[in-house]
């Protein structure tokens, strides 16, 4: 048995159980939809913003861009924005928080909001998305704006906090600068009041003053051997030797003249950089500016639809293909022409074609629900004499017959048995079909309905069951007086004039299986065969038995013994290999005689690429 498969060999695996593999596609697609309704609908608004400090952010007293990166800023940001604090001023923007609610409830909403939008960095930039998911896309679009307004609100808040406490800290300095300075005025006013005389020293303590600011400057800077700072510091030893040489009480006074001088250059400063800090804290702006704003989507994100039917599809088409070679791999039935013969060591005499109903429903019943037999109705509407049969049909059931003779190599009558291994193997049909073909062909043919237990050939053609075979097994009836001709079942069940243009139908004869009897074996192993099979083979030229399955009944395997051969009618796909096997060792068991195996309700499809296309060809062969 070939081990390795073709890619033929794949197609008609997949195609044998293309009903399976399309249950389970549907089943998957139909599912995929389901799944995809039950899903809520998500709508999803996203915003781009933009963290930069603005130009004049620079003018502000207190701030400093020389540390600010703009890769470690976004980050932070990103945390900001995600953080509850601005989850909280977002849900109070919104309105969405009930004043009497317990805080437990509020704060349930404010992580229901908090879960519902994310930040994250535009890659290579310093842009930030923000995204915010609701089963209302209005809410969605709300939630964005909320974010970045409370986001806006809080980075001006938190920019205005370090402006206001600058200006703090300066105004703090000037009182503490102008107290000074008025207590220096007091002391110098007082001090001239008592000393009227004094002033040269004032003089030399304003210019010492001069020179120690301007020292000041320069050594913030230069170094200490900067030659203007060098030649500076000799101006002033020299200006302190004049001021040691006048009196003690002009050396007071140009001290309180310098300290004077000082507090005043010192309160200008201050003055003048406490109007710059209120100027820029009113000029105090957000570094937070939005690039794109969030507007409502009318599209929703979740669930995808499309994407959803297409990962259906796959998985359906993936979950189809694993079933089919599963159940493949679990089939221990035989399948192909070449199997059957290497395995049995039994020639594959014919093959018939699947013949379908006109009954669809019957077709249905036995295809999909494997129900044993077909009705009277539709069994009546799939006999090869309905005109409605291609002539490739009929040519199947020659070719049979043909292949028959070959093996028993005679040109005498003969007698047949037609059985199966098992039940709704289609050997009734079979053998029917058999019949016509064979009296289509001119044999003067007997069909016996050998199946005592189930008998079916009455019912087909709409004739008389009884007297039939088991009458004669048992003496009780001479077969010439009980054998059916054409004229006795033209006005049975089956269509006149069917039979009436049906080429033959004169050459056969029918008998019926007679009367129910409960000692069906003793009747059939008793019988004299001998004399009843020459009788009949000196009238008819072809004798087909009609037989029970061997594996269910030991009749076929008894008839067998007295005939010139058996045919298997094997379904493919329909019972066990064992089984069919063991059905072949019964009947040479019994020193029978094996003829081969006929390959029933075989569509193009199954079967091989070399017999595959055989009605088609014959059908253009034939019209040429």
């Amino acid at each position: 048995m070939n081990s390795e498969l073709t890619l033929y060999d794949y197609w008609r695996i997949i195609n044998r159980r293309k009903w399976v593999a399309l249950f389970i596609f549907s089943l998957t697609i139909l599912s995929t939809v389901f799944y995809t309704r039950l899903q809520p609908v998500i709508y999803q608004s996203q915003s781009i913003i933009k963290f930069q400090p603005p130009a004049s952010y620079s003018k502000i007293p207190g701030s400093d861009l020389t540390e600010f990166d703009p890769w470690n800023a976004v980050s932070t940001e990103i945390r900001v924005i995600t953080s509850d604090e601005i989850a909280e001023r977002s849900v109070k923007k919104l309105g969405w928080l009930d004043e009497n609610a317990s805080p437990a409830q509020n704060n349930r909403i404010v992580r229901t909001i908090q879960g519902s939008y994310r930040a994250e960095r535009l890659q290579d930039s310093n842009l930030i998305s923000i995204t915010a998911s609701n089963s209302n896309s209005l809410k969605a679009s709300d939630i964005v704006n909320a974010v970045i307004d409370a986001y806006r609100d809080y980075d001006l808040e938190q920019k205005s906090k370090q402006g206001r406490k600058t200006l703090e800290d300066i105004a703090s300095r000037k009182a503490e600068v102008e107290e000074n300075l008025r207590s220096l005025e007091r002391s110098k006013q007082n001090f001239l009041e008592k000393n009227p005389k004094t002033g040269m020293g004032a003089a030399l303590a304003n210019q010492l003053a001069d020179l120690e600011i301007r020292k000041r400057e320069l050594q913030d800077k230069y170094t200490p051997n900067y030659p203007e700072l060098m030649e500076l510091n000799q101006r002033i030893k020299v200006v302190e030797s004049k001021l040691g040489e006048i009196p003690a009480q002009e050396v007071d006074l140009a001290r309180i003249s310098r300290e004077l001088r000082m507090q005043e250059e010192l309160y200008t400063t201050l003055n003048k950089q406490y109007e710059e800090a209120k100027l820029g804290l009113s000029s105090v702006v957000s570094f937070v500016s939005v690039v794109n704003p969030a507007i409502p989507s009318d599209t929703p994100v979740s669930p995808n639809k499309r994407l959803n039917l297409l990962v259906g599809g796959i998985l359906g088409l993936f979950l189809a293909v694993v079933t089919v070679f599963l159940l493949e791999n679990l089939d221990v039935s035989i399948s192909t022409i070449e199997d059957i013969e290497s395995f049995l060591k039994l020639p594959v005499l014919g093959i018939i074609p699947h013949i379908l109903s006109k009954v669809r429903i019957d077709n249905w019943l036995t295809q999909i629900f494997k129900k044993e037999r077909y009705t009277v109705e539709a069994f009546r509407s799939v006999l090869i004499l309905n005109p409605h049969y291609t002539s490739g049909i009929i040519e199947a059931y020659h070719t049979l017959r043909t292949n028959i003779m070959s093996h028993l190599n005679t040109r005498e009558s003969v007698s047949l048995v037609f059985s199966s291994a098992g039940a709704a193997e289609g050997k009734t049909l079979t053998a029917v079909n058999f019949a016509l073909a064979s009296a289509h062909s001119g044999l003067k043919t007997l069909l016996i309905d050998a199946d005592l237990r189930r008998p079916a050939i009455h019912q087909i053609f709409g004739s008389r069951k009884e007297p039939g075979l088991s009458d004669v097994l048992s003496g009780k009836a001479d077969w010439r007086e009980v054998v059916l001709e054409s004229a006795d079942f033209m006005m049975g069940g089956l269509e006149f004039n069917s039979l009436m243009h049906f080429p033959g139908i004169e050459n056969l004869n029918i008998l019926n299986s007679g009367t129910t009897t409960g000692n069906i074996i003793d009747i059939i192993d008793s019988a004299d065969w001998t004399e009843l099979m020459e009788e009949l083979k000196t009238d008819f030229d072809i004798i087909i038995f009609d037989a029970p399955p061997v594996l269910l009944f030991v009749d076929p395997i008894i008839l067998a013994k007295h005939t010139d051969g058996v045919v298997l009618v094997y379904k493919a796909g329909k019972i066990a290999r064992a089984a069919l096997k063991r059905a072949k060792d019964q009947i040479t068991g019994a020193n029978a005689r094996m003829i081969g195996v006929v390959l029933n309700g075989m569509r193009a499809s199954e079967m091989g690429p070399q017999y595959g296309y055989y009605s088609y060809d014959y059908k253009n062969y034939a019209r040429r």
